[in-house]
């Protein structure tokens, strides 16, 4: 990639055509397509990044993950048009790796159900020092990143060696 690409490459056909069919279903269920939304022409899976307004909470493109370079802008109050999550943000869903929290950011923090949550921050997708599985429908339940590797990939034991050879009491017996 060249130092002016924004975007990389899907990791396949099948990839952009996901893509390309969520901006199909997006367009379908009345969100508004701001920009993007077609692959452009030549080689590579790429798809152009693709940005949905008037967004609301119960449709499909924002309760599932594209994997894609795709974006649904949902208004604040939204979740009150459509029966929503549990989470009256901009950003309700049930299937949100890394939301991006920008209004109301303390209660945000507070109120969003979500694996990662950036404020005024784009996602990076994943912070590899720090556990991460996904919540709710997404991810496999698995913190097994960052130091909790330790714990889901060790199995810890304790081990004491004396070398006087002399017979020890134990701490309690030495008051």
């Amino acid at each position: 990639m060249g130092s002016e690409t924004d975007v990389g490459p899907l990791i396949s056909q099948a990839a952009v055509d996901k893509v390309a069919s969520y901006t199909q279903i997006g367009q379908d269920e009345g969100a508004k397509l701001l920009t993007g939304g077609e692959a452009p022409s030549g080689a590579g899976f790429f798809y152009r990044p693709t940005i949905f307004a008037d967004v609301e909470v119960g449709m499909r493109i924002a309760q599932e993950e594209i994997f894609g370079p795709t974006t649904a802008l949902i208004p604040v109050g939204a979740s009150r048009r459509r029966s929503p999550p549990r989470t009256p943000s901009a950003t309700a869903s049930r299937r949100r790796s890394s939301p991006a929290t920008f209004n109301r950011a303390f209660r945000a923090m507070r109120d969003l159900e979500a694996g990662i949550t950036y404020v005024n921050a784009g996602t990076t997708g994943a912070e590899v020092h720090l556990p991460f599985g996904g919540t709710k429908g997404t991810g496999n339940g698995h913190r097994e990143a960052g130091q909790a590797a330790l714990d889901v990939f060790t199995e810890w034991k304790s081990i004491y060696v004396d070398y006087s050879g002399r017979l020890q009491r134990a701490q309690i017996d030495n008051a």
